[in-house]
């Protein structure tokens, strides 16, 4: 019998933590899982406390992105094994600078601007890796 949704793809990648919940097993991405906590946490400590955002709030984004950056280049290029450890801390990072950017008070624009940039960083260096390693 066909699944009407393949429930396995949407909510678990290759890597990924088992929960165990209502005496079922959910597999969960352990980076996505990571990011969904790190953004619920942040989110839920932003709007707890009073606070007045300078640009500076862009870099601390691009600071706390770089953990998740660094892990998945480092892994895409085989120049280490991963582990879900790390994906969940490097998701957790990921997650608070997605909130973090969320909370700064800049046009929404920018912030798409600074997103495809960042993408696009990313991206290339991943492809340029992988090149390297081919030729290598």
């Amino acid at each position: 019998m066909k699944k009407a949704i393949d429930w396995d793809l949407l909510f678990s990648h290759s890597h990924w933590i088992t929960i165990n919940f209502n005496d079922k097993q959910i597999k969960l991405c352990a980076r996505c899982f990571g990011t969904i906590i790190g953004f619920s946490v942040i989110s839920l400590l932003l709007s707890l406390v009073t606070y007045t955002f300078s640009l500076n709030f862009l870099f601390i984004c691009f600071i706390l992105a770089i953990p998740g950056i660094m892990d998945w280049l480092t892994q895409s290029w085989k120049l280490r094994k991963g582990r879900n450890d790390l994906r969940i801390i490097t998701g957790f990072t990921n997650g608070s600078a997605i909130a973090l950017l969320s909370f700064i008070s800049v046009p929404s624009i920018l912030k798409l601007e600074i997103i495809l940039c960042i993408l696009t960083l990313i991206l290339t260096l991943g492809l340029i890796g992988k090149t390297v390693k081919k030729t290598s």
